[in-house]
């Protein structure tokens, strides 16, 4: 029998405005979870990080396929319809945002895509670690079509430029797949990872153990008391193996 706790929260920190998105749930056979970072300010009332979250749950609903074309599709389509309102938009404004996401069947096999810096981290016993590096880490199958070499300008097609901000190719190295029985996921954004030093969020995650509501309002109080200036949102997520 396997179990999975998660919890997940957002918090505008000081800002006005909460422009991140998150989603924490089970759709289908996965458990869905990603987070999105707003880098602007909102100019739209569907922000950048609101499409690439909603792209992520529609693909998941869609594909019939593994976890980690489901998780690429989800990138190209968020990007495509980012770019789209984009153009479309008088003034031509761009928004943008971090996603990291990640898909956990019921045999705690985690797959993941992160396209940020810190954004993802796996917690356990053993310390903390970006999942392609954590010592079981593997690459999912399916990915071929991301070896294709570029010639000339990146094409579009494996582009996620708005989703990031700046001009990246999905690559084989964006995605990861770890067993997560008794260990932690957590998928954050800057307000927190960029203000404690991850051996801290490690401590804090461990002392609290499978009370990951717990270690999630933590964390937050310690962001906002290292004087976070940007939102925070933290999703938390823990394999636990009967």
């Amino acid at each position: 029998m396997t179990r999975l706790h998660f919890f997940a929260l957002s918090d505008r920190g000081i800002r006005t405005t909460n422009n991140d998105a998150f989603c924490a749930e089970k759709i289908g056979n996965y458990y869905v979870f990603g987070v999105a970072e707003g880098q602007t300010d909102p100019a739209f009332d569907d922000t950048a990080s609101g499409i690439a979250v909603s792209s992520l749950m529609e693909s998941v609903k869609s594909r019939k396929n593994s976890p980690a074309l489901a998780l690429a599709a989800a990138v190209h389509e968020s990007d495509a319809r980012i770019t789209a309102r984009a153009s479309n938009s008088p003034e031509k404004t761009r928004d943008a945002t971090h996603l990291s996401a990640c898909l956990i069947d019921d045999a705690l096999e985690c797959t993941i895509l992160d396209t940020g810096e810190g954004n993802a981290y796996l917690i356990s016993r053993d310390g903390i670690h970006l999942p392609g590096e954590h010592a079981l880490s593997g690459q999912p199958e399916g990915l071929e079509f991301l070896t294709r070499g570029h010639s000339g300008e990146k094409r579009r097609g494996e582009m996620i430029a708005h989703t990031l901000g700046e001009p990246h190719v999905l690559t084989k190295a964006d995605f990861a797949m770890v067993p997560i029985a008794d260990r932690f996921l957590l998928l954050s954004t800057g307000g927190l990872h960029d203000y404690v030093k991850k051996e801290r969020i490690a401590e804090i995650v461990l002392q609290n153990g499978e009370n990951v509501e717990s270690s999630c309002q933590y964390l937050l109080q310690e962001a906002l008391s290292a004087g976070s200036e940007r939102t925070i949102t933290i999703v938390l997520v823990h394999g636990h193996l009967h």
